[in-house]
């Protein structure tokens, strides 16, 4: 429990670092955590997999990767330099990308003695689950945001500073709710859980799951969303409304914190039903008494894709 405690506080303490880097300094910053993390994660789902069926082709998936975001990154910015900065198409590009792979699997499987169909739908589970996902981790970080960090701006952001009516800056938002109720629901889940106990939530995928924990998580996620929004009155982190009336950005907030608290339970207990499918009780050891990456990010893939829609709704219904 001890060294969970600890290594628990290590990795809150990068996460804070990188997004500070990212809000601050360089967007790139927090893509390259980002792409560390898509290419931990195929590496240990690969592993899994290749528990129950042959092996996918980790290489591919690596270039799956790497092109992937080099195409999201130039079809965002040329589209962010063609359109006065309002960028788009980042994602778009990254499924296309994802489609030519998915050729290239087959053609590399008939071109290859050593290959064999398996490969090919392994491989393709995992350009699925969690890399397709995965995407929308940087599709955060390319909202709309403050042209200047708050580093050059007397340490408050000002949403009325450039165009004279409120903006509200949308990426620091969606990365601080992403990963801060999501934090939120996977902390108040367990104690909750601890404390009351009570029914199973899914005996037969994560025996020590509670109704209660569940429960508990989605209030978590809500006043984690709660904080945040409190904090948002501050200019934290470059934190601002998402609407000028101050009870509809309330409430926003808190749907926003119901739905990523929802979501982070169901990715939690999909990577927990794919674990006992592959007969394995950890995705890796990277993190003493953690797991690996998978299993911190189980739940948070799934929150940041549903952030990225609701923020879209947002942006595009504003």
């Amino acid at each position: 429990m001890k060294s969970r405690v600890k290594f628990g506080l290590i990795i809150l303490f990068i996460m804070a670092g990188m997004m500070f880097l990212s809000q601050y300094v360089a967007k790139e910053f927090y893509d390259a955590f980002i792409l560390l993390l898509m290419l931990g994660a195929a590496y240990e789902m690969s592993k899994a997999i290749g528990n129950k069926y042959s092996k996918p082709m980790f290489p591919l998936l690596a270039i799956f990767i790497f092109i992937g975001y080099t195409a999201f990154k130039f079809v965002h910015e040329f589209n962010a330099y063609a359109n006065s900065g309002n960028g788009f198409g980042g994602i778009t590009s990254y499924f296309v990308v994802m489609i030519a792979m998915i050729i290239v699997c087959f053609i590399v499987n008939m071109a290859s003695a050593k290959h064999s169909f398996e490969n090919v739908i392994s491989t393709l589970i995992c350009m699925i689950y969690p890399l397709a996902i995965m995407v929308y981790f940087l599709g955060l970080n390319y909202f709309p945001g403050a042209t200047r960090g708050l580093a050059f701006d007397g340490w408050y952001y000002d949403p009325y500073a450039l165009t004279g009516s409120f903006l509200p800056n949308y990426k620091p938002i969606a990365i601080i709710m992403t990963f801060g109720c999501a934090s939120c629901t996977d902390i108040m889940a367990l104690f909750v859980g601890i404390l009351f106990k009570g029914p199973k939530l899914a005996p037969h995928i994560s025996p020590k799951k509670t109704i209660s924990g569940a429960i508990g998580g989605l209030f978590g996620g809500v006043i984690g969303a709660a904080i945040i929004w409190g904090l948002s009155f501050t200019g934290f982190m470059g934190l601002s409304g998402l609407n000028e009336n101050i009870w509809i950005s309330l409430a926003l907030y808190l749907s926003l914190g119901l739905c990523i608290a929802f979501v982070t339970e169901v990715g939690d207990l999909i990577a927990s039903y794919i674990k006992r499918f592959c007969e394995i009780k950890d995705y890796g050891t990277l993190i003493p008494g953690h797991g690996g990456v998978l299993d911190r990010i189980d739940g948070i893939m799934l929150a940041s894709m549903v952030c990225y829609l609701f923020i879209t709704m947002v942006v595009y219904f504003s």
